[in-house]
């Protein structure tokens, strides 16, 4: 599969959806062109992590310039890995720009209906994934960490979209964006015991055993897995190829260095 998400002046863009709507803007923020120092070097834009706020405030204004969206039109979450959704209106805008706590509370999902509205989540090895409906003019954006991958995040947000928005999920586009890869990610039998739980078809393959209760786990393909189990077609279906953890020219990695940024996925139907 050709690598969905092009580089262009510090940010990736899902440029294959882009060029489909003049009007959408979807991508993800890499460490490059910030204001940050220290453990922090680049881009980083949350403020939970210990940097601080003022680079955070001038990392945000950045990216919302290069993309021609001020903050005033920005929608976060505060992310605590849940599979909570939330659908954001008019009335939430500027929730959590200022603040981590400020966020949309205790939620990992965000879709929108409305535009000049911009949807984003915070990462640092968690799976970005990233939703559209292009014939209901509807976007989404959701945070994964390996807990909210096992627990479902991707299938509630399809379940919402299709049970609340009647949209079928064969209308819908998945794009799951760059996180740690497979090759990079150790995890033991806690994570690993939960991923079996699941019923979905093919689920072994998305680990490899190791030995000594040691496991290679691939949340990419977990997350694909579940969009194909819950309707989504195949061909609707885009993977990054980029790894968190080893490509560290463009990311912060959480499991390199506990002390280090955030990247941001961030999508939105600007008017």
């Amino acid at each position: 599969m050709k690598e969905p998400f092009i580089l262009k002046e510090n940010l990736l863009f899902l440029d294959s959806w882009m060029k489909q709507n003049d009007h959408l803007i979807a991508g993800f923020t890499t460490i490059k062109g910030g204001t940050s120092t220290g453990a922090f070097e680049g881009l980083n834009i949350a403020y939970h992590v210990g940097d601080d706020a003022q680079a955070v405030l001038k990392n945000r204004e950045l990216v919302a310039e290069s993309i021609e969206m001020p903050l005033e039109q920005w929608v976060f979450a505060e992310q605590l890995h849940t599979t909570k959704v939330h659908h954001v209106t008019s009335a939430d805008l500027g929730a959590g720009v200022h603040s981590f706590e400020s966020g949309i509370k205790a939620t990992d999902g965000l879709y929108t209906k409305e535009k000049g509205v911009v949807l984003a989540t915070f990462y640092a090895d968690c799976t970005p994934l990233y939703f559209y409906a292009p014939k209901h003019e509807l976007i989404g954006v959701a945070h994964a960490g390996w807990r909210g991958t096992v627990d479902g995040m991707m299938h509630e947000m399809l379940k919402t979209l299709k049970e609340v928005e009647q949209i079928d999920p064969k209308d819908i586009l998945v794009a799951i964006g760059p996180c740690i890869g497979r090759d990079a990610y150790r995890v033991d039998d806690t994570v690993i015991n939960e991923v079996k739980k699941s019923s979905i078809k093919g689920i072994e393959e998305t680990f490899i055993e190791l030995g000594g209760g040691q496991y290679k786990f691939d949340p990419k393909l977990l997350n694909y897995k579940q969009a194909l189990h819950d309707g989504v077609p195949a061909e609707n279906i885009l993977v990054t190829s980029y790894c968190t953890y080893t490509d560290s020219d463009l990311f912060y990695s959480f499991r390199k260095n506990n002390q280090t940024g955030r990247m941001m996925n961030f999508m939105c139907l600007n008017k």
